[in-house]
């Protein structure tokens, strides 16, 4: 869904504000949880020899993850909370952790917790499935408010998309409906919510990746020379790579 043009995906508009000046990919899993999260996580980490192999690095990565976490006890994609801070503790520690082997300096981290649940739409969607009611707003209230502690914890930003979402939704006409599609998941104007809270934790704690403070990877073709110009059309990546500088 964060790539999905229709809803305004965070994705596609990150990879928007960023085009031709850093690349956005998608890791997200529908309906993962931390736990099944954690596996794929190692294997997409590049390790320390992964990073001294290659000039390119990833510059910021988000972690998003509470929404499947929160369903009650007997649904499949339930991780108790004390278990879903262990496990987002553990996913910062993997790049933060100097003893780890994917430790990563390079790399800057947004935590994102899950929106408000709108039991109301999220009722009628299990219903118009044959499934019973499995998650509940105060629940999914405990886990965005765990992603805060484990923020706190380790010393990294958080984008708080559920107090966004609740505080806009007050003064909305159709409440929280007017941005979630389904009472669990973001319409358009949820995730333009989100894509602007990005950018603004961006813009205070990560300036110097902000889109405004960066420049464009290969100059506009009014900035391209008529003549020498295939040494100023060099990515910078393969320029690095080039004279061994991996930093």
């Amino acid at each position: 869904m964060s790539f999905d043009p229709a809803l305004y995906g965070f994705g596609a508009n990150m990879a928007s504000a960023y085009q031709r000046k850093l690349d956005v990919f998608n890791r997200g899993f529908s309906g993962y949880n931390t736990d099944w999260a954690l596996p794929l996580l190692r294997q997409i980490l590049p390790t320390l020899d992964d990073q001294r192999a290659t000039p390119a690095r990833i510059e910021l990565m988000t972690i998003f993850f509470g929404a499947n976490d929160a369903a009650i006890s007997m649904a499949p994609q339930h991780v108790p909370v004390d278990r879903y801070k262990a496990n987002l503790t553990t996913m910062i520690k993997m790049i933060k952790d100097p003893k780890s082997l994917c430790y990563n300096p390079n790399i800057r981290i947004i935590m994102i917790n899950p929106p408000p649940l709108n039991e109301v739409q999220w009722q009628k969607r299990c219903e118009d499935n044959g499934d019973p009611m499995n998650r509940f707003s105060h629940i999914t209230k405990q886990y965005a408010d765990a992603v805060k502690d484990v923020a706190a914890e380790q010393g990294v930003p958080v984008a708080d998309i559920w107090s966004r979402i609740t505080d806009k939704a007050s003064s909305a006409p159709n409440g929280l409906a007017d941005y979630l599609f389904d009472g669990l998941h973001l319409n358009g104007n949820g995730y333009r919510e989100l894509h602007d809270l990005l950018m603004e934790t961006i813009a205070e704690h990560y300036p110097e990746i902000h889109p405004d403070s960066l420049q464009l990877e290969i100059p506009g073709w009014r900035e391209v020379k008529t003549d020498a110009y295939e040494d100023q059309l060099v990515f910078p990546v393969l320029h690095r790579a080039t004279n061994g500088k991996h930093d």
